[in-house]
């Protein structure tokens, strides 16, 4: 029998799964239905939205935004959509996986999630899924762990690799564990709903690691986990259990391209400042460069944050960001190992116009202090029912002053991230295997595999889906831009090379008349350009 898998894409607050991402949930699905016996195929929103359903017996619809966000790789599943795919489907059984088989929301924040009343699916599923789309499909009780169950399927839940539009470029979350190490959690939350905080063991991700690289992958993300630092300690960092798990991923992928991570907690880092200073050094020992430990801090105002069970002060961040930078802001290439990101919100408990110029002011502070920050994250809350947020609003939408908003986003865009890029990724850092996702006239737009992956314009028409390496020459606010590498001074175009600092109207008119260039010594005697040491010596004349 034919199963039809269709991936609408999710964003939770510890799984992401808009590509090139591809999260757990779509693979583990997957994986349940080939060990039941259907043969499965595998299917994007985005390819679904240009074709027909192929023909199928069972359908698995994968869906849900709990956390807000804007997509380049893709554009997540409606609730409209998914209601249209199980109408047009004449499938025996219709299941949909996902926060969307529970909440009704769109992917915006400012609003109050609804509970899910659509009809068309004869299962909804969201926690512990696996266990439940077993029963449904094999007939039969699992008789143990949803680990177990887990660990029984990664070989063939790899093989959705060979049927993503994206293959070989396909970025994988992996589940370290699920749920929130703290005892009492961050009243807008929905990662506490999974249950008590429990971690994967360490085996278990090796041999899924290993499945995945076996079929092809080479970008993973250690993510499905609320803070990595609390990974098998609750209490405090278990620094034997990541080394394992740092190395164990390294000996079954010793080709990886890419090794990052995701979620930390900077109060739990705070409150074990020695222990997680370890357990960075092994993160940077083994990951790969352009990491991000994702932190959210939400708020800096100290209303806001004792009323919404907040993680962390400011002068307690600060030690914080100067733990991670001592450590994290090593270079290859000019690309840091691994930063802080951050992660501010509004619309919580408490919020009043001094929140705004509070946070405002917290980040300039940071900035001012020369301490590096990868990326700033600024979204409005949404309320789920059985949150505390929920409570605490009785059931009414998250109050967010549009105007300030819009000011803050605003400032710190202008103020905040553009010097920061500059430091992040100064004039002369290389970025490696860059992919073409767009093109807009003479730029083509790309972004490496990678957490939070810096958006960069190329000045050059590249074809889609080409990989190039690039050197930095300029910031935006949030985006870099880039020439391909190396660069031939007798063949690139004249738009392009006005790029490259020191080059103004005079130079570019010398190069047009005087090309080709037999070498360096001849563009040097020709044209009396001087170029930047760092970008000469990417220079060619082929």
């Amino acid at each position: 029998m034919k199963a039809l898998l269709i991936d609408g894409y999710v964003d939770e607050p510890a799984q992401f799964g808009v590509p090139p991402y591809l999260s757990a949930y779509s693979r583990y699905a997957f994986g349940i239905a080939r060990m039941c016996g259907y043969d499965v195929i595998y299917k994007t929103i985005d390819e679904v939205r240009n074709g027909e359903l192929p023909f199928h017996d069972l359908l698995i619809v994968i869906g849900g935004v709990t956390v807000p966000g804007n997509y380049l790789g893709g554009i997540p599943m409606t609730v409209e959509e998914a209601q249209k795919i199980a109408s047009s489907s004449r499938a025996h059984l219709k299941v949909l996986i996902g926060s969307m088989a529970e909440y009704t929301v769109d992917r915006s924040g400012g609003i109050v999630a609804k509970r899910n009343s659509f009809e068309g699916y004869d299962l909804k599923l969201w926690k512990n899924y696996e266990m439940k789309l077993y029963e449904a499909l094999c007939e039969g009780k699992w008789p143990s762990s949803r680990y177990d169950l887990i660990d029984k399927i990664v070989e063939r839940s790899a093989e959705i690799l060979q049927q993503h539009p994206n293959f070989p470029d396909v970025f994988c979350e992996i589940e370290l564990g699920m749920g929130c190490e703290r005892q009492t959690h961050c009243s807008f939350c929905t990662e506490p709903l999974w249950g008590k905080f429990v971690s994967r063991d360490v085996d278990y991700v090796i041999h899924e690691v290993k499945a995945l690289y076996e079929n092809g992958a080479r970008h993973f993300r250690l993510g499905r986990i609320s803070n990595i630092f609390a990974y098998h300690g609750k209490i405090k960092p278990n620094i034997d259990a990541i080394s394992r798990l740092y190395r164990g991923i390294r000996e079954v992928a010793p080709e990886l391209k890419t090794l990052h991570t995701d979620n930390a907690n900077p109060g739990y880092i705070y409150s074990n400042l020695k222990d997680s200073q370890e357990v960075l050094k092994i993160i940077v020992e083994n990951n790969t460069p352009g990491d991000v430990l994702s932190m959210g801090v939400e708020s800096f105002d100290p209303t806001v944050i004792r009323m919404n069970n907040l993680k962390i002060t400011f002068e307690r961040f600060i030690k914080v960001l100067e733990m991670v930078n001592s450590i994290g802001a090593t270079r290859i290439e000019g690309v840091p190992k691994i930063l802080p990101g951050i992660n501010i919100l509004f619309g919580l408990s408490g919020e009043r116009k001094e929140t705004y110029r509070i946070n405002y002011d917290s980040m300039m502070k940071i900035l001012e202090s020369g301490l590096l920050v990868r990326r700033v994250n600024v979204r409005k809350a949404m309320a789920f029912p059985d949150t505390p947020l929920y409570t605490l609003l009785k059931g009414k939408p998250p109050r967010v002053n549009e105007g300030l908003y819009k000011h803050f986003k605003y400032s710190l865009r202008k103020n905040f991230d553009h010097p920061m890029l500059k430091k992040v990724f100064p004039v002369g850092t290389i970025l490696r295997d860059v992919i073409v996702e767009k093109i807009e006239g003479n730029v083509s737009y790309g972004r490496q595999i990678g957490t939070y992956a810096i958006l960069v314009g190329i000045p050059t028409s590249l074809p889609l889906h080409e990989h190039v390496d690039c050197v930095v020459v300029s910031h935006g606010q949030r985006s870099l831009t880039a020439m391909q590498i190396p660069i031939n001074l007798n063949e690139i175009q004249l738009k392009a090379l006005k790029w490259i600092p020191g080059i103004g109207k005079k130079a570019l008119s010398d190069i047009a008349l005087k090309r080709p260039f037999k070498d360096k010594s001849d563009f040097y005697e020709k044209t009396k350009v001087k170029l930047p040491e760092w970008i000469e010596k990417w220079v060619i004349f082929k």
